[in-house]
């Protein structure tokens, strides 16, 4: 009997998944609007740096910078990141949010440090550097609110 193996696509899951519109208006009234995430996987782009650009030109072209709170995330190696911290964010800012995050490896993290210790650090920054650069050229008074979020190895500064 042969075995297959399906990849889980954890980047199209972050996309697709968290709490729809009707959900965040259920919970938080008429004033929820529909949540924003913008994810990069690994074969996005050849590059981290191309990666990280991809990310930038899709928050500016779907208003990640008009959102009031502004979330850089670094997933876990393989990409995953945790429904009950960006759904809870997306709950509580009533879908006025944008979160951003780029996948590292396509193994778990403890195998990507035995490889590759720097992968996920270099990734995070990358993607920090490149959306604070944008960020810091918006006015003050209409800029989000920017935070950083990492799991696992990508969360080591």
């Amino acid at each position: 009997m042969a075995v297959t193996h399906r990849r889980i696509n954890r980047g199209k899951n972050f996309i697709v998944s968290g709490p729809t519109r009707q959900q965040l208006l259920d919970f938080a009234g008429a004033d929820a609007q529909q949540r924003l995430r913008v994810y990069a996987g690994l074969r996005s782009e050849p590059t981290e740096q191309q990666r990280a650009d991809l990310v930038l030109e899709e928050l500016k072209r779907a208003g990640g910078f008009e959102r009031s709170l502004l979330v850089v995330t670094t997933p876990t190696g393989t990409g995953w990141l945790d429904p009950s911290t960006v759904d809870t964010l997306e709950y509580l800012h009533a879908g006025d949010t944008a979160i951003a995050s780029m996948q590292y490896s396509y193994v778990p993290s403890w195998l990507t440090i035995m490889v590759d210790p720097n992968r996920s650090r270099d990734t995070a920054r990358i993607l920090f550097d490149r959306i604070y650069g944008h960020w810091m050229t918006l006015p003050r008074h209409s800029r989000p609110r920017l935070y950083v979020h990492g799991l696992s190895l990508g969360a080591n500064p």
